[in-house]
């Protein structure tokens, strides 16, 4: 959440305060007067302030003490406000100095009833004012049907302009996050874009090293060995010390491709990559492993390869870290549009709400960029299958 979310909710929490503070200041006010100007005994006005204190007590319960049931819990709030009625009315009962409290009525309808139920409080709030003795009916029914209706659009226009503010604040929320998740996906991307530029110009200039250097240093050294029959002399010392330069620095020119090559993946060989990893795994733990290749293998884009190449190597670091396996079985399958790699194990597996690991969620978001997907499917004591499917980005070779 932001600082200016912040800000806001709290902002927020401080007016709901006040509204729900405000009654206090009102009842306390014509208390003081109702004591004052009262002509009754000390009886009669301590029993008036005992009865403002209840009225107090009960307002602190229901509405300060406890604010999410204002507005949220409409049977609670309807007791609270029948109760809130009966003791406003006995006050005016008692001294008739007590309509001056009777217009905050009105504005806890609006705080406290949830919905529709505010209007239904409105018009009950001008129950107090025709309970009070002598009061001109048809003249106060006539005030009332003014003032009852300017109270309620008064309060149904303050709730819709609360209703616009929490709108606006969830939807600048929601803009916030959809823009860091697009800045998170334009710098995913832009380091992908960049991986992969530099994944296809090594691979480029292994093919052009591998077509030029490398092919030359080839024919020279068979060249070379077709001369190597000549009798000893100055000349067959000159001819062996050529052809082993040659061979020594095609030596170099090879290794200068491999290193150019993402990993294992000499002339793009998904398979023999693969099957190499599968027996490096197999000789460190020591586990039966199978590998298998199906469909006809055909030479796709590097990032795919790579994919590919690491996810069997990430399902095999796990299956030989955490699975206790007894038999892995390895996959790989061509299909029209999509590469599959399969890696079974007989291993302990683990249930659903096992948490991930980093490679894991970093094996998906890689797929993922490729617009592939990642399955694993596992159960305690019932092994656990990895499946990754990519779609086949062909490139000529």
């Amino acid at each position: 959440m932001t600082t200016d979310e912040l800000l806001g909710l709290r902002r927020e929490r401080r007016w709901n305060l006040a509204w729900a503070l405000a009654p206090y200041g009102l009842l306390l006010v014509v208390c003081a007067v109702a004591v004052v100007v009262d002509p009754a005994g000390w009886g009669h006005r301590l029993g008036t302030v005992g009865v403002a204190l209840v009225l107090a007590v009960w307002h602190w319960w229901f509405v300060v003490a406890h604010p999410a049931w204002c507005g949220h819990d409409r049977w609670t709030m309807a007791l609270y406000f029948v109760g809130l009625l009966a003791l406003t009315s006995v006050l005016v009962l008692r001294n008739d100095v007590f309509q001056l409290f009777v217009p905050a009525c009105y504005v806890l309808a609006f705080v406290t009833l949830p919905g529709w139920t505010a209007y239904p409080g409105v018009l009950a709030a001008n129950l107090p004012w025709l309970v009070l003795p002598g009061t001109d009916l048809p003249k106060t029914l006539l005030n009332l049907a003014v003032v009852t209706p300017l109270a309620a659009l008064i309060g149904g226009m303050i709730r819709a302009m609360e209703r616009e503010a929490i709108r606006r604040r969830e939807t600048n929320s929601e803009l916030v996050a959809m823009a860091s998740e697009n800045a998170r996906l334009h710098a995913l991307l832009v380091a992908q874009a960049r991986e992969t530029g530099i994944a296809e110009e090594r691979a480029r200039m292994a093919r052009e090293i591998h077509d030029t250097v490398a092919q030359g240093l080839t024919g020279i050294v068979t060249q070379l060995e077709a001369v190597g029959e000549l009798p000893d002399g100055p000349a067959r010392g000159r001819l062996d010390t050529a052809r082993g330069l040659a061979r020594t620095s095609l030596v170099e020119v090879r290794r200068s491709i491999d290193a150019l090559r993402p990993g294992p993946l000499q002339d793009a060989r998904l398979g023999d990559a693969v099957r190499q990893a599968v027996t490096t795994w197999r000789e460190q733990y020591d586990v039966p492993v199978t590998f298998t290749v199906t469909g006809t293998p055909l030479p796709v884009h590097s990032e795919v390869e790579v994919t590919v190449l690491r996810a069997a190597q990430e399902a095999l670091s796990n299956a030989g870290r955490h699975a206790g396996a007894r038999r892995v079985d390895v996959t790989l399958s061509y299909m029209e549009d999509v590469i599959v790699l399969d890696v079974r194990d007989d291993g302990v597996g683990f249930g659903p709400s096992a948490p991930g690991g980093f490679g894991l969620t970093a094996l998906r978001e890689r797929v993922r960029a490729l617009a592939g997907s990642v399955d694993v499917e596992s159960a305690p004591g019932a092994g656990t299958a990895v499946s990754v499917s990519v779609p086949v980005i062909e490139v000529e070779r």
